[in-house]
């Protein structure tokens, strides 16, 4: 259950006015009362420097954390990076959450940009089997259409065991993967989680390639939305929610048809 507008009130009540504007979008398409599991996976390469040393990852993971309230009773979100490795850091906690990105991003150095090794780590992190490869033709799922050569297919194991909850996962980057074949078969790979992966570019162009994994047909069901935001503070608190909640109620009812959640 959501974390009570007055306990967030009492415990952070800088973020009590986006965490009511999160209720309404979460009402609005009917997903209030509903449960997932919230994580960020923020860029850390070279390029994102001023981002995160003017704040502005730091505000992202604030708004973020104000919506995991009234989807999650933990009162926390999981902080993962990717530069040249891909690593869960902690947690950012409702209670302490100033200054967090800050802590737990103390004495990592910054690198290159590793999309597989961040989709792959989510998955571990929460405890996600390792799909099996799939035999045959597949058919996408919701009329996608971009089938990618050279990625193996995968499929749902046959003693699949649904989740209570989906992970929420909101993956920022400003630039293109240091490999975009090994990203294509990892997204792939952790398609058979019940994980969702919301997509956000900054920057002043939109990314072709962060398309692209949003088309992915060898997926089990699709398990990812991009949205092009441009700077991390340009949307209000009402458009960001909405991106970030845009397509995911779909996510979670296909999921529900295939097995992956309770």
């Amino acid at each position: 259950m959501p974390i009570s507008l007055d306990k967030v009130q009492s415990t952070a009540p800088g973020l009590v006015d986006l965490a009511k504007t999160a209720k309404v979008s979460l009402e609005k398409r009917n997903l209030f009362g509903t449960r997932a599991k919230v994580a960020v996976v923020m860029d850390y390469s070279g390029s994102m420097t001023r981002e995160y040393r003017e704040g502005r990852v730091q505000r992202l993971t604030e708004r973020i954390l104000a919506l995991a309230t009234q989807l999650d009773d933990d009162g926390a979100i999981d902080f993962f990076v990717f530069d040249s490795t891909a690593a869960h850091l902690g947690e950012v906690p409702l209670d302490n959450y100033a200054g967090a990105v800050d802590r737990l991003t103390q004495g990592r150095r910054m690198g290159t940009t590793d999309y597989a090794g961040a989709f792959r780590v989510v998955r571990d992190h929460f405890g996600f089997a390792p799909p099996k490869l799939a035999g045959g033709e597949k058919k996408g799922l919701f009329g996608r259409k971009k089938k990618v050569e050279g990625a193996v297919d995968v499929a749902l194991p046959d003693n699949l065991r649904p989740a209570s909850e989906p992970v929420f996962a909101i993956f920022l980057t400003d630039g293109a993967p240091n490999s975009k074949p090994q990203a294509v078969q990892a997204l792939i790979e952790v398609s058979t989680a019940p994980i969702f992966w919301k997509f956000l570019s900054i920057g002043r162009e939109s990314f072709d390639f962060l398309q692209q994994l949003d088309d992915l047909e060898q997926r089990v069901i699709d398990n990812a939305d991009y949205k092009p935001i441009g700077s991390i503070d340009a949307l209000s608190d009402e458009q960001l929610i909405d991106a970030l909640l845009d397509e995911y109620g779909e996510y979670v009812t296909e999921a529900k048809r295939l097995g992956m959640l309770a």
